[in-house]
C-alpha cells in the first residue's frame, strides 16, 4: 500500500522541474520531520530513542521531483505482508500528516498538535516560503489545498507552552556530529549537550568547531523540559570565558627577590658606613 503526497511549488525561481539544492535539503528534513513526529504517535512508540521497525515501517518516505512547475513528490511505502493493525497505522499516519499540511495552508494549529511536532510543522512552512510564492498539495492525486506562502505564518506553530520561547541563546564550545547531514553540536562548560540540526552554513561555520559560540534558534525541549535541540540556529564566533587568562609563567628567584622589600645590599638607608660597622659590633658580629 503505497500513498504518495505532492508539492506543486508554483512560481519557483529554479527552472521547471528543479529546485535549488538548500531549498530541497530544507523541506525534505522538515518532511522527514513530521514523518518522524506522526509515526510514533500512530504507533505509540517511545519519543525518544530508536524507533522499533513497525514505527520505522508505517512512515518511510522516498522522495523525487517531477516537472510542472517543480513538484515534491513524498512517497509513503507500506510492505505488501502488513497485517491489519499496521494497515489502521498507515491509515491513520496519512490522514494525520494531510491534516497537518492542509492546517499550515490555513494558517491554523490543530489542538492536536503537541510542541515537538508544531516545531517540525513551523520548519515545514518556512521551508515552502523560501522555496515558492504558492503551494498546491496534493494526496493520492487530489488536490486538498492550494495556499499563498506569504499568506502562512511560521508563528502559528509556536509552542504552546509559556515555559517554552520562540527563541533561546545558548554559549558553549561548538562540535561537529556530522557534516554529511548538516548537523552539529554544542556544549557547555556544565556539559549539558545540545543538537543542532540542519546547520546549512556548517561549512562557513566549520573553522569555529572547537572553539566557543553562541547559537540562536528555536529550542525544543524534551519531556522534563531539558533543552535538547536548537533549530534555524544562527552560530557565531564568541570570547573565550576565561578570557585569555591562565596560569602565568615561572618567574625565576632573581626577580621575585628583587622585587621584594627589604635591605638592599651595600648598606642601610641614612647610616654611614662606620655607623654601620659600630652597630654590627654592638652586635657581635
Amino acid at each position: 500500500m503505497t500513498t504518495q503526497f505532492e508539492f506543486r511549488l508554483m512560481g519557483a525561481s529554479a527552472p521547471d522541474g528543479e529546485l535549488e539544492a538548500d531549498q530541497l535539503i530544507a523541506i525534505v528534513a522538515s518532511l522527514k520531520e513530521i514523518a518522524t513526529k506522526i509515526r510514533r504517535v500512530e504507533t505509540d512508540a517511545e519519543r525518544v530513542g530508536r524507533a522499533p521497525k513497525r514505527t520505522q515501517r508505517v512512515a518511510k518516505l522516498t522522495i523525487g521531483l517531477a516537472p510542472g512547475s517543480t513538484s515534491v513528490l513524498a512517497r509513503r511505502t507500506g510492505t505488501g505482508d502488513a497485517l491489519d493493525f499496521d494497515l489502521a497505522d498507515e491509515q491513520a499516519f496519512d490522514e494525520k500528516f494531510a491534516d497537518l499540511v492542509e492546517s499550515i495552508g490555513l494558517d491554523q494549529r490543530p489542538t492536536w498538535v503537541g510542541d515537538s511536532l508544531s516545531l517540525a510543522a513551523a520548519e515545514l512552512t518556512a521551508a515552502l516560503q523560501q522555496a515558492a510564492p504558492e503551494v498546491e498539495f496534493k494526496v493520492a492525486g487530489q488536490v486538498r489545498r492550494r495556499f499563498k506562502t506569504e499568506k502562512v505564518h511560521r508563528e502559528t506553530w509556536r509552542a504552546a507552552s509559556t515555559h517554552s520561547p520562540d527563541s533561546i541563546t545558548f554559549a558553549g564550545r561548538l562540535y561537529a556530529v556530522n557534516l554529511n547531514t548538516h548537523r552539529l553540536q554544542v556544549q557547555d562548560d556544565v556539559g549539558n549537550q545540545v543538537a543542532l540540526p540542519r546547520v546549512l552554513n556548517d561549512a562557513a561555520v566549520s573553522k569555529l568547531i572547537g572553539t566557543y559560540v553562541t547559537v540562536k534558534g528555536s529550542p525544543e525541549f524534551d519531556a522534563r523540559g531539558r533543552l535538547t535541540h536548537i533549530r534555524s540556529a544562527e552560530i557565531i564566533a564568541a570570547p573565550d570565558p576565561l578570557g585569555g587568562s591562565g596560569v602565568p609563567d615561572a618567574v625565576s628567584l632573581e626577580e621575585i627577590l628583587a622585587s621584594a622589600t627589604g635591605v638592599e645590599p651595600g648598606g642601610i638607608e641614612g647610616l654611614t658606613d662606620a655607623e654601620f660597622d659600630s652597630f654590627f659590633e654592638a652586635m657581635g658580629l
